[in-house]
């Protein structure tokens, strides 16, 4: 009998913390908070096919105003029309390539002040380290990394301004499959992609 009270009174002994950190974790745990983007302006790179274009036609359809950025200006203007006739929403459109800031620079300013930036300039080249040529490489680090610091260094100053008085801004970094895994080719990529969310979040945006 004393040895099943001893049981009996370790176990509760042992659950009342558990119980404690329990009640604490669904007290004080962080809760996603979803923050509309109606009459919000999202600014997408690599908007017009794919996952850019994607992103846009839900954006617009959401009520926000949308800004789509990629190289081809022939394409860009095929998927403004798109979106309008998908959404009933005009959006403004600008030719730039993510690789020479100052076309970046002046697409931001021309777009006008930023809410959500969608940094989406995506290139990769299928093969394995050794069987790339150098400037295949120099070319997804400049538009892949470069290009994406081009893009946050144009918006963030203006982004953080607007915090006051328009609430949270964002920062999305979109990733192919090949930077979540451990390619040889892709893991610098992948690594620095991540300093770069972290250093958008010090600044006050998620």
């Amino acid at each position: 009998m004393a040895n099943s009270s001893l049981v009996l009174l370790s176990l509760l002994l042992l659950l009342l913390p558990l119980s404690l950190l329990l009640f604490l974790y669904l007290i004080v745990r962080p809760r996603p908070v979803k923050v509309s983007i109606s009459n919000r302006h999202v600014f997408i790179t690599g908007g017009s096919s794919g996952i850019g274009l994607a992103l846009a036609l839900q954006a617009a359809a959401e009520g926000a105003k949308v800004s789509i950025l990629a190289r081809n200006a022939g394409k860009l203007e095929d998927a403004k029309h798109a979106i309008l006739r998908a959404t009933g929403c005009g959006v403004a459109a600008f030719s730039a390539d993510v690789r020479d800031y100052n076309a970046v620079k002046m697409a931001v300013e021309e777009a006008g002040p930023i809410d959500v930036l969608v940094c989406n300039p995506g290139v990769y080249a299928s093969k394995e380290l050794e069987n790339q040529e150098v400037e295949e490489v120099k070319m997804m680090i400049d538009v892949n990394l470069t290009g994406t610091f081009h893009l946050i260094k144009a918006a963030l100053p203006g982004m953080i301004s607007r915090l006051a008085n328009r609430g949270p801004g964002s920062i999305a970094i979109i990733s192919s499959q090949a930077g979540q895994v451990y390619f040889r080719s892709s893991l610098f990529l992948m690594g620095d992609r991540k300093k770069l969310y972290s250093l958008t979040i010090t600044k006050g945006c998620t």
